[in-house]
């Protein structure tokens, strides 16, 4: 059988909760091709869930140990692709265990497969946010992938929690020197950066940390990428990315122009299409803005303040109706049950939103942000039990105060103060206070119910 058809087998086994079976048909996939696209994070979410199903025993947990060590032992003597395996083994029963996924990602990256180790790492970093292995690893894997912009998000995590490191925060002033230029990489063989500027120059630039990305130099790419489109207009790559720096240059219409016209001629490819949909969005958001500046400027204009409402909703009647559309072409991404949920929410179509959210949950990269949305849309419902549930979930796997774990404690604090539990609110509000007094209305908060 076919790797594509075992996989959608997997798939459908996980929404008909056949967990076990999924898992079989998941690992069969990845031993005929261990970088297959999302399905080692789906094998790990059935993992989950199946744990879950089942449940514990007090064996397992006393076998643990002995189990744990056993497997390092044939960790060592395995080759590495081999050692992927051994450690896959051991996930299954143990699919939480940050030991054994952290092997399985050096596993991955030794057996040549960055990706995989990237969302593995990924994956143990939920389990522990604040793993400073994790996420040097991480970091250090995306850099050799090329993938700086990416590494400067987990690096800067990093260096956050050693201030003291100075070699850190050194590294990751390099690392920003050159993530402007990496936020444009392409899939073709030239990347972006050598469009717009001769190879040896660039190295040298990179070398003494000069590189400055100007809207001249996009304007230059821009008559390059329309230059190769001429010669190779079939080519889907180039025409996503002309739309793309179309767009960079604030070509707005030029990128409708374009996709509207290849998206006749290729009908059936599903990224032009997609990419269109994105600039249609673009220009929904960008129309709402601006009717939403003029109502500001002019708060006693009924007609302003109408005008603004119904741009919104016509901005989110689109977004509902275009990621149905996605959804319906690729309806194992979660990617998209998660932007579908957004828009639902935005909508008031709350148990719409719900449905989604919790299709998403089926795959482990988006359980946060599922779970702080379905705790806001239980909010909105009046079910504030359920609702304190998901966000205390999102919570725990988000410890950081940054600028989602203050938002995080916020709506924790809010359902608490709904629910009559006022010195457990106050308490949430006190710790987003101490790091952040400017944030919403705390300070008036902290104040009314301190009283």
């Amino acid at each position: 059988m076919a790797v594509e058809e075992v996989y959608t087998k997997a798939c459908d086994a996980v929404e008909r909760g056949q967990f076990n079976y999924a898992i079989r048909l998941f690992r069969e996939v990845l031993r005929q091709q261990p970088d297959y696209p999302d399905a080692r994070i789906l094998l790990r979410g059935a993992e989950r869930r199946w744990q879950q199903q089942e449940g514990g025993s007090p064996l397992g947990l006393v076998m643990a140990v002995p189990r744990g060590l056993l497997t390092s032992v044939r960790g060592l003597l395995s080759k590495p692709g081999k050692r992927l395996e051994v450690f896959e083994d051991y996930l299954e029963r143990s699919p939480n265990s940050c030991w054994a996924l952290m092997k399985a990602a050096k596993a991955a990256h030794k057996a040549g497969f960055p990706r995989e180790a990237v969302n593995i790492y990924k994956d143990a970093l939920k389990l522990k946010p604040l793993s400073k292995k994790t996420l040097r690893a991480l970091g250090d894997v995306l850099r050799q992938m090329g993938a700086h912009q990416e590494a400067l998000e987990y690096l800067t995590r990093l260096a956050s929690l050693e201030p003291a490191n100075r070699d850190l925060q050194q590294e990751v002033r390099d690392v920003a020197a050159t993530d402007h230029m990496t936020a444009y990489d392409m899939e073709s063989a030239d990347s972006f950066r050598d469009m717009i500027r001769g190879k040896d120059k660039t190295a040298s630039l990179e070398a003494e940390g000069r590189i400055a990305v100007t809207m001249a130099d996009l304007r230059e790419a821009v008559a390059r990428a329309e230059k190769e489109l001429q010669e190779h207009p079939d080519s889907i790559n180039r025409i996503l990315t002309l739309a793309r720096l179309y767009l960079d240059t604030d070509q707005v219409a030029e990128a409708q122009k374009l996709l509207r016209q290849k998206h006749q001629e290729f009908p059936d490819e599903y990224e032009i299409r997609a990419r269109l949909g994105d600039v249609h969005l673009r220009i929904y958001k960008d129309a709402e803005t601006k009717a939403a500046e003029a109502a500001d400027r002019s708060p006693a204009d009924a007609q302003a303040e109408t005008k603004r409402a119904e741009l919104r909703q016509r901005r989110i009647d689109f977004a509902v109706k275009e990621y149905k559309w996605r959804i319906s072409q690729h309806p194992t991404d979660r990617a998209l049950q998660v932007e579908l949920g957004k828009a639902q929410f935005e909508a008031g179509r709350h148990n719409e939103a719900i449905a989604a959210f919790q299709n998403a949950l089926q795959d482990a990269r988006y359980e946060q942000e599922c779970w702080k949305m379905l705790g806001l849309c239980f909010m909105h419902k009046g079910q504030l039990d359920l609702a304190l549930e998901q966000l205390e979930r999102a919570a725990e796997r988000h410890r950081e105060m940054d600028a989602e774990g203050k938002e995080l404690c916020y709506y924790r604090a809010q359902v608490c103060e709904q629910m009559g539990k006022s010195e457990e609110a106050l308490s949430l509000f006190k710790k987003i206070y101490s790091q952040d007094i400017n944030f919403r209305d705390v300070a008036q908060k902290v104040e009314s119910l301190g009283k």
